[in-house]
């Protein structure tokens, strides 16, 4: 009987087939019994087509033991196609060789026609045995099939065949693996003869659906009863420790490990453990220990480690050491050394190590495209990795476009973040639920709550849990867009909340600002029996920032002491930003130099920006030089809080070797960077290589033709400003509000009356934006300047909204330069109503009544400043003389 189960090669086509093979003919015995020896030896496929083409010759094929072993055989090199030939080539097939067949169908991946194969076993009268179906339910697990593998444990269990070890493993196998760990579970409590291997499988089940406190109650279980745990069992528990993160539990593993004596076998896996639990030190010394019988899975382990724990130093450190000695280097040490490269900023040493990755052959590897995607991101090099996730990447997975999305969020570049998932969700690709934590960030930067919402109707279609982290992040987008009766609602909602969706909740409060709710939430959080963490500590010492007093903030950070958070790195920096940015520098520094012997980038970063945010730029370039010596490399944050400070001082001279820097430190080719170089490069008068600058950036954002066009206008070149804006206008760049301040702003510097108007009219005709007071103030200011004052005054009375010092300020300017002693006195009137304590009005209007020769009116003006009490404020400047400003 032959069993035409699907059409594969002839017998004859597959012995055929060894002949179009041109190299050397092997030395074949005489005797089947030593074919059966030189086929289980042959390692190659192209060998072994000559051992078939030869038993076919001699006519000795049709054996029915070889024809198993066939089969078997080429079921190994997953050449299901042949080995269906010689099954379909076979009269009445043994119940071995259809074992044999179903077997090589799930080798090769095709688990359904594995179980297809099964049906029509029984359908021919074949009855199943053991290993029927201990093949056919692998079948099952891995196609996922859990309707079949259960009609199949049924049809077990009517033969009888449950208490079988083989099969009852397999059972719990298939189970486990479809996710029903429930009734995993419930089988393995009814097998009456439980061995190790049943175990090993009941504990790696749990682990695999995340029950990690199941798995280590089963090992103990275990040491009860006279099963002897062996090396695949401690193997399987190290994924429940390194879920629970339990470092006792980690060490008492060690002791029994050692005490076995079973350290050598699953020493990888002990590193691993003790990384995730944080014990980064003792796992280097286990990786020490191992100096004669470390393996490429060692040093990966161990890197990993290292990144783990953000060692991100010591995971580079460990692969260069790695290089140095010649040893394999495998994809896990590749992965572990970018994503360190990465979140140290280091593009040199990115750039080095995928070099490494393209010599292995790892540059079209998924994984590694993906991480150096983010690498290359972090780095500043948002461009290049744009390029490779679109040109070097042919075939793109979720992580990968999740990977591209975060890139783009984290380096500022919302917009471009929101892009890539409108793209991704074009090409049919379902996002995930780290997809969603990815681009909500981008839509709570832009401040776009439409965009939000649309993300939150696509992660229902998804049928995304909201529960975790997607919740969170919700939570987090909405209350950062302002809309915290929505955050509101869905942090109601959430079934599961945890400290980090506490967090979120309090962050978005401290980001407006809203130091009232944010410690109403706080105080909500401590009733709920959580306890808070760095996070929390960190975001509410973030509100304290926004308050004039900051004595609130000084109470928690007491609390952070109290907590035991006092030397945490994160927690400090959060500390010193808020006196910083309370005014109280001193307090500031004295936290600072607590840990100055181990502090990171941030804190020397936070220590910059509380400099210029208290105006003293030339102490934050001092401590940025100081940051230099004491070789902490700067990132991309210092960058852009450094660079202004030559701006504000006109110091040419830092400026030039800022940017030196920023070469030097592969991050001028960042938007961010850019925008800052040309806005320095302005303020220090040297528009020629701010326009260098600005032609030689690959990419630019709106803010990046907003400097330039500052810059014209601060030097007062109206119509270069005009000819850029038309470029902007041209280009895929839409000017936004700012960009038409400064371009009116230039027209009235140089008087361009006529093209200040039309771009003022252009406005709402053809960009479609409102003007607001900013925009008002220049027309007034360009109007007035042009002794157009009847126009200046019909525009102040169109304006929509309240007038306020700036207009007013502009039309007693303008008044002032004509002389005009009406416009002058009006200004001034609502002036002294918005601002009474202001003596310059009144000295602007002296001025007037005396250039206009009412010198009476004059003196009536200064003596009620005397009065008053109020006297004229003393004017300064400053110049750069040998390098120091006088």
């Amino acid at each position: 009987m032959v069993v035409r189960i699907r059409r594969g090669r002839s017998c004859s086509s597959v012995a055929a087939a060894a002949f179009d093979f041109t190299k050397p003919a092997l030395i074949f015995p005489s005797q089947s019994s030593n074919f059966i020896q030189l086929i289980h030896s042959c390692k190659k496929i192209e060998s072994f087509l000559q051992i078939h083409a030869q038993l076919f010759t001699r006519g000795i094929e049709s054996n029915d033991s070889l024809r198993t072993l066939l089969v078997n055989s080429y079921s190994s090199f997953c050449r299901s196609d042949f080995s269906l030939s010689i099954f379909n080539s076979t009269p009445n097939p043994s119940i071995v060789l259809w074992n044999s067949m179903i077997r090589a169908y799930t080798r090769s991946g095709e688990h359904e026609e594995a179980i297809r194969l099964y049906h029509i076993m029984l359908q021919r009268g074949i009855e199943p045995d053991k290993y029927t179906f201990t093949f056919v339910l692998k079948a099952c697990s891995e196609s996922l099939d859990s309707r079949t593998g259960i009609l199949i444990h049924e049809e077990i269990a009517r033969r009888k065949l449950e208490e079988d070890a083989y099969i009852g493993t397999t059972l719990l196998d298939m189970y486990c693996r479809l996710g029903m760990v429930g009734a995993a579970s419930q089988l393995f409590d009814s097998m009456p003869n439980c061995d190790v291997v049943s175990l090993n499988v009941m504990i790696s089940g749990f682990n695999q659906n995340k029950q990690s406190h199941q798995a280590l109650a089963l090992f103990r279980k275990m040491l009860s009863t006279s099963i002897t745990p062996n090396k695949i069992t401690i193997l399987n528990l190290f994924p429940a420790v390194c879920e629970l993160s339990n470092a006792m539990l980690c060490r008492s593993l060690h002791g029994f490990i050692a005490r076995r004596l079973f350290l050598p076998a699953v020493a990888n896996g002990l590193i691993d453990a003790y990384s995730k639990c944080g014990l980064v030190e003792a796992a280097r010394r286990i990786f020490n220990g191992m100096s004669e019988s470390r393996d490429d899975v060692t040093w990966g382990t161990m890197i990993s480690g290292f990144f783990y724990n953000d060692f991100f130093t010591d995971a580079l450190d460990l692969f260069d050491e790695l290089r140095r000695e010649n040893m394999k280097l495998n994809q896990v040490s590749v992965l572990g050394a970018l994503s360190a490269a990465a979140e140290t900023g280091n593009l040199e040493k990115g750039v080095e190590i995928h070099m490494h990755a393209v010599d292995k052959g790892m540059d079209f590897d998924i994984s590694v495209n993906t991480v150096l995607v983010t690498m290359y991101a972090k780095c500043g090099e948002v461009e290049k990795a744009k390029r490779l996730f679109f040109d070097g990447m042919p075939e793109k997975d979720i992580i990968a476009w999740s990977a591209m999305i975060s890139a783009f969020t984290q380096s500022g570049q919302p917009k471009e973040a929101v892009s890539i998932f409108k793209k991704m969700n074009l090409e049919g690709i379902t996002p995930t639920p780290i997809t969603i934590v990815s681009i909500l960030p981008a839509c709570a930067d832009m401040l776009d709550l439409n965009a939000g919402k649309s993300i939150h109707c696509s992660a229902l279609k998804s049928g995304i849990n909201f529960d975790g982290s997607v919740g969170t992040a919700f939570v987090a987008m909405y209350g950062q867009c302002g809309s915290f009766i929505s955050s509101l609602k869905l942090f109601d909602r959430l079934q599961n909340k945890d400290i980090v969706t506490w967090n979120a909740l309090i962050n978005g409060y401290a980001q407006i600002g809203d130091a009232r709710n944010a410690v109403k939430m706080f105080h909500e959080l401590h009733l709920s029996g959580l306890q808070p963490d760095r996070a929390t500590l960190v975001g509410l010492l973030s509100v304290f920032t926004f308050l004039d007093k900051f004595y609130e903030g000084t109470s928690v950070h007491g609390l952070t002491i109290k907590r035991g958070f006092g030397s945490d790195l994160h927690v400090k920096n959060a500390t010193m930003d808020m006196y910083a940015k309370c005014g109280d520098l001193k307090a500031a520094e004295t936290v600072f130099l607590e840990t100055k012997s181990h502090v990171d980038v941030i804190a020397w970063n936070t220590m910059i920006a509380g400099y210029v945010h208290n105006g003293f730029a030339n102490e934050a370039i001092s401590v940025f030089y100081q940051m230099r010596s004491d070789n902490i490399r700067p990132n991309l944050v210092t960058l852009v809080s450094i660079i202004p400070t030559a701006g504000y001082l006109s110091s040419l001279r830092d400026g030039l070797a800022l940017h030196s820097i920023s070469i030097q430190t592969g991050f001028e080719s960042h938007v961010l960077v850019g925008n800052s170089l040309i806005d320095m490069y302005s303020k220090c008068g040297r528009l020629d290589l701010a326009r260098d600058l600005f032609d030689q950036m690959e990419y630019r954002d709106v803010v990046s033709w907003n400097v330039m066009l500052a810059g014209y206008a601060m030097h007062g070149i109206g119509e270069s400003a005009i000819n850029l804006f038309s470029q902007m206008k041209g280009s895929c760049v839409r000017p936004d509000s700012v960009s038409l301040v400064s371009v009116l702003s230039a027209c009235r510097h140089v008087g361009l009356v006529d093209d200040g108007r039309k771009i003022f009219k252009s406005m709402r005709s053809e960009l479609y934006l409102e003007p607001n007071k900013k925009h008002y103030a220049c027309m007034v200011d360009l109007l007035g300047r042009a002794g157009q004052f009847d126009e200046a005054w019909e525009l102040i009375e169109v304006m929509p909204d309240d007038t306020d010092s700036s207009i007013w300020g502009a039309l007693l300017g303008a008044a002032k330069m004509h002389c005009h002693v009406k416009m002058g006195e009006l200004a001034v009137e609502h002036l002294l109503k918005l601002e009474p304590e202001n003596p310059s009005h009144y000295v602007i209007l002296a001025n007037i009544y005396a250039d206009s020769g009412r010198w009476a009116d004059a003196e009536r003006i200064r003596a009620a400043m005397r009065n008053m009490g109020v006297s004229r404020s003393p004017g300064c400047s400053w110049v750069e003389i040998r390098k120091n400003i006088l």
